[in-house]
């Protein structure tokens, strides 16, 4: 609602970027992308180095899955794209 006169694709950033409203929801895009790459960098103070490039893994979140063998990490993969239980 209210965003009916914005375009779709490439052509709503001139769009957003010419109203007052649309430069103040660039803005929360831009610190809202600033704030995710600083909390989420490899940072030295956190003791969690990556394993490959684009780990942004913090050591803040862990489920456990680096203690699963291969195949139970694949057992919820293969549930949800086949839709199947074993």
């Amino acid at each position: 609602p209210g965003a009916e006169d914005i375009p779709s694709g490439f052509a709503a950033w001139p769009a957003l970027y010419a109203t007052d409203d649309g430069k103040q929801v660039l803005a929360q895009m831009f610190l809202f992308l600033v704030t995710a790459e600083i909390a989420n960098r490899s940072a030295d103070w956190l003791d969690v180095e990556p394993e490959f490039v684009g780990d942004y893994r913090n050591g803040a979140l862990d489920f456990g899955w680096d203690k699963f063998d291969d195949a139970t990490k694949m057992n919820p993969a293969r549930v949800t794209s086949t839709g199947t239980l074993p």
